[in-house]
């Protein structure tokens, strides 16, 4: 499950780069990016990821932390994390990322990440910047 884990920092280091031509060392092909709780809908397949990625206000930093993988009889894993971004004023925001994530010859890749915020405020100094 190293391997699921490298696939998750690896995410950060991509969307922070702004690496678009890189999603797929990520993505599955035919992966799926669940926007539904912004009101974004999801993109599904590789051109919809990238166009989806470079029109999004990205946070300048992306942890990921609290990882718990589940392998699923299938070959697939379901991983539940905690994610905290940093904004380019120092403002914070946190949720969940819930992937389904796949094993192929490249290795492991999401096959869907749905992106679950927490509301500012759901906890002490949730949209408080990081100097306070």
């Amino acid at each position: 499950m190293l391997a699921v884990q490298d696939l998750l920092a690896l995410y950060g280091h991509i969307v922070d780069d702004a690496g678009w031509d890189r999603l797929g060392e990520v993505f599955a092909a035919d992966g799926e990016f669940d926007l539904q709780a912004f009101g974004r809908g999801t993109a599904k397949g590789e051109a919809q990821l990238r166009a989806c990625f470079e029109n999004l206000d990205h946070p300048v930093s992306h942890l990921t932390t609290n990882v718990v993988i589940r392998a699923d009889a299938d070959g697939r894993a379901r991983v539940r994390c905690k994610y905290l971004v940093v904004m380019g004023d120092g403002r914070t925001r946190s949720g969940e990322y819930r992937d389904v994530v796949v094993r192929g010859a490249d290795g492991w890749r999401l096959q869907r990440r749905t992106v679950v915020p927490r509301p500012p405020g759901a906890s002490p100094g949730g949209d408080r910047p990081l100097s306070s």
